[in-house]
């Protein structure tokens, strides 16, 4: 389990940066009462941000996408930068929540002032540094495969995680590294693979990757499109984006998950081995052309 952070840790929070000790919320905040806001994560190296401008246009579609105005995303990734600074992290995740705030009593109706402003959160978690290594696999694990209970927006980068927490929550019971969610969609007769608990899912077949299309349906992961536009262009890799089951899961060559801060290979789905159970060449190749993009001068 991660240490806490410590309380002077500098913070953004209510306007301006402070530290950690003075931050906190209302008892009515919406974020916390209705879960009414949404996220992003943004890997440093280096004091440098990864795809900063991509993280910022996903967050401008989230707050789009719940009709929470007031806050330019652009402006959160140069606070976000000046947060690094201040912190003096060279390696770091920083988190970045936006929520409506406290808007009152309790109600389900929102009503916004004219003079609204939306609550906004920067906390800076330290990481280890990526390290080049020609040799290195890929960190790997197994996984499991759970129902995909959340709602439909997946595209949202909501703050509504519950489903997904008690879904890597079940993973880590089971000796497992991440959970897989499994869902019919409506149209449908046949039950789909769509994202990790906390990842987009990657199937290698017969040479070729697969991950489920950008359709609403998962989030449209920013690590999921660098390793696509990796596959192609630097590596010559075909791809494509289409649905998959659970038994195309199982039988696939290798499978991996990516989200900002990992590339972690499944070994295993429920204890069976995915091909022999260690991190393939084509995971390890795009592993390494990942960490080649994120170590680019």
């Amino acid at each position: 389990m991660p240490a806490p952070l410590p309380p002077d840790t500098i913070v953004y929070a209510h306007g301006d940066f402070r530290p950690l000790a003075q931050a906190s919320y209302a008892l009515e905040e919406r974020g916390v009462l209705f879960a009414d806001g949404v996220y992003e994560v943004v890997r440093y190296d280096r004091g440098k941000p990864f795809a900063l401008k991509p993280h910022a246009d996903r967050l401008a579609n989230s707050l789009d996408g719940i009709d929470l105005p007031g806050l330019d995303a652009d402006e959160v990734a140069d606070l976000s930068n000046e947060l690094v600074k201040r912190a003096g992290h060279d390696h770091c995740k920083v988190y970045w929540q936006v929520t409506r705030g406290d808007l009152g009593p309790r109600d389900f109706l929102i009503q916004t002032p004219t003079d609204f402003k939306p609550n906004l959160t920067l906390i800076a978690y330290p990481t280890p540094p990526l390290q080049r290594d020609a040799t290195a696999l890929p960190p790997s694990g197994g996984a499991i495969i759970v129902e995909d209970c959340r709602w439909t927006k997946c595209w949202i980068k909501s703050l509504m995680l519950q489903p997904a927490s008690l879904a890597k929550t079940a993973a880590h019971k089971a000796g497992a590294v991440e959970a897989i969610f499994e869902r019919e969609k409506p149209g449908t007769t046949e039950s789909h693979i769509t994202e990790g608990s906390s990842t987009n899912v990657f199937i290698v077949r017969d040479g070729q990757l697969l991950t489920h299309p950008n359709d609403g349906w998962v989030l449209p992961g920013i690590t999921r499109d660098v390793l696509l536009d990796a596959a192609q262009n630097e590596l010559g890799l075909p791809f494509a984006e289409q649905t998959f089951t659970a038994a195309d899961l199982k039988a696939a060559d290798e499978v991996f998950v990516c989200s900002t801060t990992q590339l972690t290979a499944i070994t295993s789905v429920h204890g069976q081995p995915i091909g022999d159970g260690q991190p393939g060449p084509i995971t390890t190749a795009v592993n390494k052309a990942y960490t080649e993009r994120i170590l680019a001068d």
